[in-house]
């Protein structure tokens, strides 16, 4: 499952299940893996979100740009 938000990490960690020990509580294998996969969820969310950051930082540097260019055209560029 590749997360997209964090509700949907608080859905991943919610159906999360670990393996029972054979002498009580869990497998520390099983600990391990979901911690993990837990890191893989966050890391799903977090580069989406940077592509969602960039691409809308790159949009306002445009924006930015053709703003400065239609004033320099109405100044007579000065």
């Amino acid at each position: 499952m590749a997360s997209r938000t964090l509700e949907d990490i608080a859905d991943f960690i919610e159906k999360m299940k670990f393996r029972k020990s054979l002498f009580g509580g869990v497998s520390e294998n099983s600990v391990w893996k979901k911690i993990d996969d837990l890191n893989n969820e966050y890391k799903s969310v977090f580069d989406a979100q940077e592509v969602k950051y960039r691409t809308l930082l790159e949009e306002r540097d445009q924006e930015i740009k053709s703003l400065k260019e239609k004033l320099n055209t109405v100044n007579g560029g000065r």
